[in-house]
């Protein structure tokens, strides 16, 4: 029985992981010494990470002596002024909006689970006019370990009292996916071809949030 939907936000609510890798990649090339020599694969551990685990990847690629905090510093401020344009309604997955519809309708709760601090969660929600829609909100910066720990989403299955093979989550990162299928859950991956992305532990991959929707009710028909 479908009774709970579990969503990333950063590459599946928003259409944001691209814009952060890519950020991400050009924080790197400052640092590096050889920026040149790093291909995408080497890139792609930045993907999907949380915080502490991005400054460790990014301190791995560039080679770079700065501390983790120098790191965490330098790389809000980069952050802040390139996204000083970013508008998240034009980023917005505005499909969603009937899955949240048909949860409603249908009583299954509906959670969101991400690497971001609680604060950004909240403005990006908000902005998109859809926080009210979740029953509950988890952020990577209360755990210790964020995905690929499955930690975080055993959280949200304790909380929200729901059996594991009653829950789906909607992922793009490997960690993300990791992190569901490491907990137990069903999981539809939102398809990303433009960055190299592993979603091969996912059990299902869709284009769009449209086709994910049609796999929900097709879930929760087939009760």
């Amino acid at each position: 029985m479908l009774q709970l939907l579990v969503f990333d936000m950063d590459g599946v609510i928003v259409d944001t992981e691209y814009l952060d890798f890519q950020l991400q990649q050009a924080f790197v090339c400052l640092f590096s010494s050889s920026p040149n020599e790093l291909s995408q694969q080497d890139f792609s551990i930045l993907v999907g990470k949380s915080y502490t685990a991005l400054y460790r990847c990014i301190k791995q690629l560039s080679q770079t002596s700065l501390s983790l905090e120098t790191i965490d510093h330098q790389l809000e401020k980069f952050a802040a002024e390139k996204y000083q344009e970013v508008n998240y309604q034009e980023l917005f997955r505005k499909d969603i909006v009937q899955i949240l519809l048909y949860a409603r309708k249908n009583h299954i709760k509906v959670a969101l689970v991400s690497s971001f601090r609680y604060q950004h969660i909240i403005e990006v929600l908000t902005s998109c006019g859809i926080k009210e829609y979740f029953d509950l909100i988890v952020s990577g910066e209360d755990f210790a370990e964020s995905k690929p720990n499955p930690a975080i989403y055993q959280v949200i299955l304790e909380k929200l009292d729901i059996n594991v093979e009653n829950a789906v989550a909607i992922e793009n990162s490997f960690c993300g996916i990791a992190a569901a299928k490491s907990a137990g859950l069903k999981i539809i991956a939102y398809e990303e071809k433009r960055m190299p992305v592993d979603q091969s532990q996912a059990d299902m991959v869709a284009k769009d949030m449209i086709e994910i929707f049609s796999i929900l009710q097709t879930l929760k028909e087939s009760e």
